[in-house]
Formats: C-alpha cells, sequence, structure tokens
C-alpha cells in the first residue's frame, strides 16, 4: 500500500468526544473501547521521546509522521526527518502547511565545517565528526590524530573538498563502507548552509540512495548530524521542547551504533528539549538497550498484529496483563494499538487517527 494507506479504514463504532487534556496536550487517537479523543501531554512528561513499534503495514509511517507533525505544530517547532524510504517529503504535506526544505546528501554533502568559523568551532566539529566515526568504525589512535590534524588544515584554508578524496590515505584497511561514509561529507563549503538550515526549517534528510549503499555509512550521518543539531541547541538555550526529529527504521542504527544513540537519547535528548519520534519493526532491534530506550520515552506505542509471541515480548514495556495481550490480539487493522502513556500506568487501546 503505498505510504502505509494515508488514511485508515476509521472503525464505526469509535466516538469523537474530546477529554479535559485535549488542550494541553497532543492528540494520539481514539479509545477503542471508550470513544474518547486520547491527547498526550508532553510537555509535562519528563521523558518527552516517542518510540512506535510494528510489523510491515501496520501504519509505523503514518503515526509517526501523525504524531510528529502535530508535536511540531503544538509547540511551533520545526521538524527535521530522516528519511531512508525516499517518501516523507510526499507525506509531509499532508500534515503540515509548512514548507519544507529537502536536503538530498547524495547531492549535497554535509560540510563539517564552513569558511570564517571561530577556530574553537572548527575543533569542536571536527572532533565531533571523528569521534562519531570512531564509534561505528574503530578508528586506531595515530589514525584519529592524523585525520583530525588534515581536516582542521583542510577547514583553516577553507579547501573545499569530499572527504572521501581528502582521507582516502589515512585507512589501513581500505573498506567500501568507509569511503561511502566518507563521500557522504565535505569541508570547506561558505556556509554550511544544510546544517543552519536545520534549527530554522522543515528539513527532510533525503537518505535513501545512501541507505542503498550502506546503512553503517547511513547510521554515521544520522548520527553526526544529531549531534550539530544538539550543539546549535545548547547554545540558543530555547523553551522546554525545541526541536522534533523523526527518525524511521530505527534498527540500521541499533546495528552500528545502538550505544552511541543510546547516549544521545538520554543525555541530550532530555537536556537539550529535542523530541525524537522513533520506529522500529520489533523491540529487539533495539537490544541490548531496549530497557533503557524504552524507560527514556513517554509514549510506547505498538501497532497491531496477529501474533501473540510479539505481544508477550511487548507487554512489560506496556504494562499488559494476561488480559491485556487477549485485547491487543482482538486489534486488527492499521492504526490500531496499544499504547503506554506518561503518566498513566495502564496502557490504553487506540486508534490512530491520521486525519484529525
Amino acid at each position: 500500500m503505498l505510504l502505509d494507506s494515508v488514511a485508515y479504514t476509521i472503525p464505526h463504532m469509535l466516538l469523537n468526544t474530546t477529554t479535559k487534556d485535549a488542550r494541553e496536550g497532543v492528540y494520539i487517537g481514539i479509545d477503542v473501547f471508550f470513544g474518547r479523543a486520547i491527547h498526550w501531554n508532553a510537555k509535562l512528561s519528563p521523558r518527552h521521546h516517542i518510540l512506535v513499534v510494528g510489523p510491515t503495514g501496520s501504519g509505523k509511517t503514518i503515526t509517526l509522521t501523525a504524531i510528529a507533525s502535530r508535536l511540531s505544530n503544538l509547540f511551533n517547532v520545526t521538524l527535521t526527518v530522516f528519511d531512508i524510504k525516499g517518501e516523507y517529503a510526499s507525506l509531509l504535506k499532508l500534515f503540515t502547511s509548512d514548507a519544507t526544505v529537502i536536503w538530498d546528501v547524495s547531492q549535497i554533502p554535509i560540510p563539517i565545517c564552513s569558511c570564517n568559523e571561530a577556530d574553537e568551532d572548527t575543533a569542536y566539529n571536527v572532533n565531533l565528526f571523528i569521534n562519531t566515526l570512531n564509534s561505528l568504525y574503530k578508528l586506531p589512535t595515530y589514525v584519529r590524530d592524523q585525520i583530525r590534524e588534515q581536516l582542521i588544515k583542510l577547514c583553516k584554508y577553507c579547501y573545499t573538498t569530499s572527504l572521501d578524496d581528502a582521507l582516502r590515505n589515512y585507512w589501513i584497511e581500505e573498506t567500501e563502507s568507509i569511503h561511502t561514509t566518507l563521500s557522504a561529507f565535505s569541508a570547506g563549503y561558505t556556509p554550511s548552509l544544510p546544517l543552519h538550515l536545520l534549527n530554522q526549517k522543515n528539513v527532510v534528510v533525503d537518505l535513501s540512495k545512501l541507505f542503498l549503499l550502506d546503512p553503517k555509512a547511513t547510521a554515521t550521518v544520522v548520527l553526526y548530524i544529531l549531534k550539530r543539531i544538539m550543539r546549535t541547541l545548547q547554545n540558543l538555550n530555547l523553551g522546554y521542547i525545541t526541536k522534533v526529529v523523526l527518525l524511521d527504521e530505527l534498527w540500521y542504527i541499533a546495528q552500528s551504533a545502538v550505544e552511541d544513540f543510546t547516549n544521545i537519547l538520554i543525555r541530550y535528548g532530555r537536556g537539550y528539549g529535542v523530541v525524537l519520534a522513533m520506529a522500529t519493526q520489533s523491540i529487539d532491534d533495539l537490544n541490548p538497550y531496549a530497557d533503557t530506550i524504552t524507560e527514556n520515552c513517554g509514549a510506547v506505542i505498538a501497532l497491531s498484529s496477529p501474533s501473540r509471541g510479539y505481544w508477550i515480548r511487548l507487554s512489560r514495556y506496556l504494562n499488559l496483563s494476561k488480559k491485556g495481550i487477549e485485547n491487543a490480539l482482538k486489534l486488527v487493522g492499521q492504526g490500531m494499538a496499544v499504547a503506554r502513556l506518561y503518566p498513566y500506568e495502564k496502557p490504553f487501546y487506540i486508534y490512530i487517527d491520521p486525519l484529525t
């Protein structure tokens, strides 16, 4: 189905009656047992990230886009989407009237520095890039030192080049993955416009071509851009919720750098007001940090599946009893879900309404 089906078939028995929390929270969907509109007050939640779990065809893409867009609109903050499918540019038009910038990293590489920036900023950004690269490729210390020196020179003298060309002679083992990763980065541009736009506009970072070449390279790009976003927000010192980031198909990051990503989720997201709206097919994709990641999410939403094992595996994260698992198995169709929403201990059985 196109884009997980743009509109679900709304069950005829549901009544859209609004609860008293409607003005304070983001609209999630409709309670399938009581017909109430369910809202989640992310502002009051100490853990304001969102995790959506669901098998292929269950409606993850629509659920993630609807909730992330509503959060962005509610708090009047920008939305950044990491898109490995190449479909979010079109999909966002259904959920927001705000202009969206499309950044295809295969056409416009990610600048690690720009001309005329302060030496302190250059050193920080270069070290951030090297540390991110090291978390995925485990570089020897002397290699890290050599490429740091080379990158500082490139940035200082504003030499515009692809990092794949600039650093080709620094690797002990030539691997296609490292070259694919470096080809997505550059140095010496004036100014580093795409990165500046991330906190000014809604941006879809198109990673679809890069992902087809190498998911590990894609994970490197996502982690680096996330860290640059956090750096900017740290300096701006804005409000409680300052940014919404949509990250679909979380498994490819978990495979390569789950520890680094978990540190971002805990340390940076909470401190800088970034809401990470994430999705994955199975909770096991996040091992060995599934517990830590879910504990740092104020909203955990599991979309429908006929598999009893699926619900048993998720029961501890949703506070599902044996009876709750039986109720979950009765949910059929796209957009039907069980949700744990802070501060409520009991789960909600809901229909994720994409159109309201």
